[in-house]
């Protein structure tokens, strides 16, 4: 009998044994179960430790779209005409002629427009210098022209940096150029 109750205690001592492990082999499973629906929770989500390190995609590109914007307004083209057109003498080897020319200078940016309109007078000097110093042959041909455009434009450029510590003109124009 007392084999008996040792057989009935080893077997209840083995099932209770198993019943433990089942119990914890169960609760290994579920807590398995349970991190990988949090994992899967918080990578749709973003949630902890899938959440973004930055802004998002979306946060970023209307960031960039909207810096595009402020640039273009801070580097829109702006025209400054002189308030006069431009009437010289012009030096040739048969006979003084006259040169009228209507001069528009081109400037990108707020800030350069209102340095270029501060300065317009100072410009309007060096322009000036600039076209008495021509030969009624040299503005004949339109590489001639061409040539006083870069002329003009190196000489207010070189006048602005000196003034105003920066280039300031991005082209000159002729909207009018008359010769007789």
């Amino acid at each position: 009998m007392a084999d008996n109750k040792q057989v009935e205690n080893d077997e209840e001592i083995k099932t209770k044994s198993k019943a433990k492990l089942l119990l914890v082999i169960g609760i290994v499973i579920a807590l398995i179960v349970a991190i990988g629906c949090y994992a899967g929770a918080a990578k749709v989500f973003e949630l902890w430790p899938f959440e973004p390190l930055g802004p998002s995609a979306e946060e970023i590109a209307a960031q960039k779209v909207q810096q595009e914007q402020e640039q273009r307004l801070l580097q829109k083209e702006s025209y400054i005409p002189f308030e006069q057109t431009f009437t010289f003498t012009i030096k040739s080897e048969k006979r003084l002629h006259t040169g009228q020319i209507q001069v528009v200078l081109s400037v990108i940016g707020e800030q350069n427009e209102e340095l270029a309109k501060k300065h317009l007078p100072l410009l309007n000097s060096v322009v000036f210098d600039k076209l008495s110093s021509q030969t009624y042959e040299s503005l004949l041909m339109p590489s001639g022209r061409q040539r006083l455009k870069r002329e003009l434009l190196d000489a207010t450029r070189a006048k602005m940096t000196e003034v105003a510590k920066a280039p300031v003109i991005n082209q000159i124009l002729f909207t009018n150029f008359v010769l007789q």
